[in-house]
Parts: structure tokens; C-alpha cells; sequence
């Protein structure tokens, strides 16, 4: 190699050693900056959704003090402004380019880009299905970070493992469909299943998804690689795209564009129809000790049959259980579930549903307080998974009034009791696939199936809340025409404010600087 050759190697080695802020030439050396790993990844949500937050290259571990996000382009973005300030679109107020939270101001792309050092991509959705994003041999977990502070990290979270043994976590969920198992092999999970449904719980300011992709080693990633001319000051990212194909995403407000490519939308997985319902009441459906259930008349649209039931939680053993038997005379089979939450006195935010079949029990868990809501789970049936049944007796689901509340709410809360659907696999796909698939690219695509605006005013105000009014959207305890009326135990902000996110160990408590004024107006499709 000749001195001019080695000359840029030795200035790449040298830039990689200042973006890495360490000393260690061993370290720069040994990154497997060239590795490809082959795509595997599907959109984990149909539909599109908002790209709410990035992946920090300079530090995905929540304990940067570095002051800047460097996002998979290659741009750099500082809390201090730069200065002289570079080409493209200078802050709203001159000067300022943090507002708070690890925030910061993007000229290149001329907004807010978030947060530093985050693990992950933020996708910013209203209670939608959420799709296993690959093929999956293990449910490492299905849960709650904290069974008794649900504000806490992701919340209700699920972390799949998948063959290749890369992982995927999809956090701040309001109900999971499957259940953790010990080893890899113990689940055949397609890419495309439901898993569960996203919401607001954990360390969150507003319903979205918190999409987290980890290494064999269990680092985080960025499943969208890195494209910048540079090295990746990330050490363990691999340079290509994981996506096979893109998930579909928007700008809700203004911003001048994507973070990250842009794909096709998934299809809602199917509304659910057909099968046999156990109603509370019918034949098939018993309560243990008997008359332990209140037994309420509702609307036809409120509950199955216009009457459903109700019990108060407690937090230690179950002293009243409900139980919707698998019907005798269904063939034996693969079954999909499904759960009806009523839309009234159904305000628990940890019910814990059990499903007995073919010798095995599994144990999920859903917020009933945000069922059924005007998004996706409008008539209150929610997918509950899908399970083998033998169909021989003592196979049922059951609800207890035990539950995963908290110690300061429980007491005032309420375990709904309604209906459960048992549909046979063939008579009705529960889940989407994939509309296509295709070899991920780094041509970006500009068009937007979404138009939305957002009102900038150039003005900051000491306030540290984003005025946010969606056009279909509500507000805390309002009564929901179409169903019930939403009167939450705790407030769900379902106003749109940055999203906060934390790795599980990590709770972030915003500190806001300064905060620009921003009036934000969405129409969903």
C-alpha cells in the first residue's frame, strides 16, 4: 500500500477515534463497520404511523452526556447551536436548539429531532393491532416493567427473539396477545401475527409504539443501518438496512421530511366475524363463587347481548373468577381467541386473562380502562391469540378479579366481564401479511399518503407542553358516543407531546428549557 493510500485510511481511523471519544485504536479497529446482515424485518403496525423519535448513533444507552444525536444519515445535531450556524433552517428562536428532553434542533431537515441517546425508533399511533416484525422462535418476555407502577420505562412490553438471533421490543403496549416461554424454539410465531395492541403506558406522554432492535449480544441497533459518508460512531451497527420492507410513515406537523425511508402500508388484520361466542349468562360461561359478579343491563353497543358484569379487583389471591368454557361439540383444533371488553365498568388497567387449552395455560394481560376507544377496537373485541384446543372438556378462559393495578388506584377500579369468541383457524385470518416485499434500498421516497400541517409560531413560552388537537381524537373523560364513557382512573394524555422513552432500567423525567408553541392538527385516515 502505497503512503497516499494509507493517508485516508489513517484520517478515517483518526476521525472514528475523536466520534468514538475514546483513546483505544483497538476499539475503532475491531468494529465490524462492513458486517451485512441479511433483511428480516416486516412494519410491526398496519397502517402508517407519525416518525416521532430516531436512534442515537453516538450513544443508544440513555446515559449520554455527549449533547448531540448523530441519526443514521450521518448528520450530527448539537444542544448548542453551531456556530457560525450552518446552511439550512435556522431554529425558531435564533439561538436556541434545545427545548428540553434531549431534543434537538435539525438544520438540515429543519425541526425537532429526539432524543439523545435513545435506543430506538418512536412511531407515534392511537391503540392499534401491533404485528410481530419478523419471524419468531421465542417470546423472551410479555409484560409489565413494573406489575405495580405502571408509569414506569416501556410500561406493558413485549420482546421477541428471532431465528437469526437478532431481538425486537415493542414497548408502552395496552395489551399483549402472547405469553414468554424458556428457550428458543418453544413458539413458531409468523411475522405478521398480532402480538398484542399499542397504547400509553410506561414512560410515556402520548399513545405511540417504542420499536427497539438488538443484536445477538443484545445491543441496540438500528434496523435502518447507517448511510452517512463517514464510520458509524456506533460501534456494533451493521451498515445495511434490516427492513425487508419499510413501515410506512408521516411527518404529523410540518417537518420538511423523513428521518427514514418511507414504505407501503400493511392492511388492518380483518374485523372478526363468524366463530361462536360464549356470552356471560349463556350456557358455556359460569362465576366462581356464584353471584360474586354484578350483573349490569347495558346497550346492545355497550356489551355482547346488551348485559355484561362487573367485580372489583383486589391485588393478592382472586376471590371471584369468571370462566367462558370452549364449547362442547367444536372439532378440535387451532383456534383464534378473541375478547370482548364491555364499555362500561370495565376500568382495570391490569386484567389478567387466562386461556386453558390442550394442557397449557397462558396468562395475558390487558388495559380495559382504553377499550373499546373510537380508533381500532371500536365495537370492544380485541385478539387474544391463537390457541390449540383438544376439545374434550376442562378448556376454557378465565377472568379473576385479581389484576396487575396499582396500590394507590385499585379500589376504585372495576373488572369487566362480557363475552369471548372462539373462531376456527381457515374461517377467518386474524392476522395481515405483508402487502409486499421487496430489497430495502437507500433511495428515499418522498411522496406522503398523510397530509397534515402544523402552525409554527416563532415565539417560545416557558410552558412545557405542545398544543396538539387531532381531528379524531379526545380528551380525557369524555363520553364516547359510539360506546361508553371514558372516565379513567388515572389521566391518559392523549394529546400529542414528544414521546418519552426508556430502556427498561432507565426512567426519564423531562426538564424543559424552552419550548416552542406549537399548534398541531392531524386528520387520521
Amino acid at each position: 500500500m502505497t503512503s497516499k493510500a494509507r493517508f485516508p485510511l489513517l484520517l478515517g481511523l483518526l476521525f472514528s477515534l475523536l466520534l468514538n471519544n475514546t483513546g483505544d485504536l483497538s476499539v475503532v479497529l475491531a468494529r465490524p463497520q462492513f458486517q451485512y446482515v441479511e433483511p428480516f424485518l416486516y412494519p410491526p403496525y398496519p397502517g402508517t404511523a407519525s416518525e416521532e423519535s430516531v436512534f442515537d448513533h453516538s450513544s443508544p444507552n440513555y446515559t449520554s452526556t455527549d449533547n448531540r444525536i448523530v441519526i443514521y444519515t450521518g448528520e450530527t445535531i448539537w444542544k448548542t447551536c453551531p456556530s457560525p450556524e450552518p446552511p439550512g433552517y435556522p431554529p425558531p428562536q435564533p439561538g436556541v436548539c434545545d427545548i428540553g428532553s434531549g431534543i434537538y434542533w435539525s438544520y438540515a431537515l429543519g425541526d425537532w429531532i429526539a432524543y439523545n441517546g435513545h435506543d430506538g425508533i418512536d412511531y407515534g399511533m392511537q391503540y392499534r393491532p401491533l404485528y410481530a416484525a419478523a419471524d419468531t422462535n421465542q417470546v423472551v418476555y410479555a409484560g409489565w416493567q413494573d406489575p405495580r407502577n405502571h408509569r414506569y420505562a416501556l410500561g406493558l412490553y413485549v420482546k421477541l427473539r428471532h431465528p437469526n438471533g437478532y431481538f425486537t421490543t415493542y414497548g408502552h403496549m395496552s395489551a399483549v396477545a402472547v405469553q414468554s416461554c424458556p428457550a428458543p424454539g418453544c413458539v413458531n410465531l409468523p411475522h405478521g401475527e398480532i402480538i398484542g395492541y399499542s397504547g400509553n403506558t410506561g414512560n410515556s406522554s402520548g399513545p405511540h409504539l417504542h420499536f427497539r432492535v438488538s443484536d445477538p449480544t443484545n445491543r441496540a441497533v438500528d434496523p435502518y443501518g447507517w448511510i452517512g459518508e463517514g464510520p458509524d460512531p456506533w460501534p456494533y451497527n451493521q451498515r445495511n438496512s434490516l427492513w425487508v420492507q419499510y413501515p410506512s410513515t408521516r411527518v404529523y406537523y410540518g417537518g420538511r421530511s423523513l428521518v427514514y425511508p418511507n414504505g407501503d402500508p400493511l392492511p388492518y388484520p380483518t374485523p372478526v366475524t363468524g366463530g361462536v361466542v360464549v356470552d356471560d349468562g349463556s350456557a358455556n360461561f359460569s362465576e366462581t363463587p356464584s353471584g360474586c359478579f354484578t350483573i349490569v343491563t347495558t346497550s346492545p353497543t355497550q356489551s355482547e347481548g346488551g348485559s355484561m358484569r362487573y367485580v372489583r379487583p383486589v391485588l393478592d389471591a382472586p376471590t371471584c373468577t369468571a370462566r367462558w368454557n370452549f364449547p362442547a361439540g367444536l372439532a378440535a383444533g387451532e383456534y383464534a381467541v378473541y375478547i370482548r371488553i364491555p364499555a362500561v365498568h370495565a376500568s382495570t388497567e391490569g386484567a389478567l386473562y387466562q386461556i386453558f387449552h390442550a394442557g397449557k395455560v397462558k396468562t395475558l394481560t390487558v388495559i380495559q380502562e382504553v377499550f373499546p376507544n373510537p380508533y381500532h377496537v371500536t365495537d370492544g373485541w380485541i385478539y387474544a391469540g391463537r390457541y390449540s384446543f383438544l376439545g374434550t372438556g376442562n378448556e376454557y378462559v378465565a377472568l379473576s378479579n385479581q389484576t396487575h393495578d396499582t396500590v394507590e388506584q385499585f379500589a376504585s377500579l372495576k373488572v369487566g366481564a362480557d363475552a369471548v369468541r372462539f373462531v376456527r383457524i381457515g374461517e377467518v385470518q386474524p392476522t395481515a401479511t405483508p402487502s409486499s416485499t421487496f430489497t430495502p434500498s437507500r433511495t428515499r421516497t418522498p411522496s406522503f399518503t398523510f397530509t397534515a400541517s402544523r402552525t409554527r409560531t416563532p415565539t417560545f413560552t416557558p410552558t412545557a407542553s405542545w398544543t396538539f388537537t387531532p381531528s379524531r381524537t379526545f380528551t380525557p373523560s369524555q363520553t364516547y358516543t359510539s360506546t361508553r364513557t371514558y372516565t379513567p382512573s388515572r389521566t391518559y394524555t392523549f394529546s400529542r407531546t414528544p414521546t418519552y422513552t426508556a430502556t427498561p432500567s432507565f426512567t426519564r423525567t423531562p426538564t424543559y428549557t424552552a419550548t416552542p408553541s406549537f399548534t398541531r392538527t392531524l386528520t387520521y385516515t
